[in-house]
């Protein structure tokens, strides 16, 4: 299956696709709305709930808005790079755990147990901030910044 085909696939199913994908498949949180789908030799994530999807599309939106100057651009383009993708979704989660006070054992260098559920994370944000935008952004986007998929620099050779 070539990537048009898979593309045009993926957009005729009904569900909206999961904005945490990336993290969920890596296995750094879990969520009770993603649904697992297989196309071709690939796999890719769906939401099953549509306030959920709201949720997580409202909280990856600010978070994205909030945190270009810590991603290094002025201007954030249309489609993030991997890696890009990864620290917006992985350290976005982890500051809003750690804002919740929520116990989260997966780190960059942990992610052996399954970890606290985004969407009750996302309800018990609801729950304490209705409107995400009145959210103090400052300690979550410190989480985004920080977050790293590979840690810099080589191993010299001795």
């Amino acid at each position: 299956m070539d990537d048009e085909q898979y593309r045009q696939t993926r957009n005729a199913i009904d569900l909206p696709p999961c904005v945490y994908e990336k993290a969920l498949q890596y296995g750094y949180f879990v969520c009770r709305y993603a649904q697992n789908i297989a196309l071709g030799e690939r796999e890719a994530l769906h939401c099953q709930s549509k306030s959920g999807f709201a949720n997580c599309r409202e909280y990856f939106d600010l978070s994205l808005e909030k945190s270009g100057f810590a991603l290094g651009a002025q201007q954030l383009p249309t489609h993030l790079t991997f890696n890009k993708a990864m620290q917006v979704q992985i350290g976005g989660v982890q500051g809003l755990m750690q804002f919740l006070d929520v116990s989260n054992p997966a780190t960059s260098s942990n992610k052996a147990q399954a970890v606290a559920d985004i969407a009750d994370s996302f309800i018990q944000l609801k729950v304490k901030t209705p409107n995400f935008r009145h959210l103090n952004f400052s300690l979550i986007v410190s989480y985004i910044q920080k977050y790293s998929l590979r840690k810099r620099g080589r191993n010299k050779p001795s």
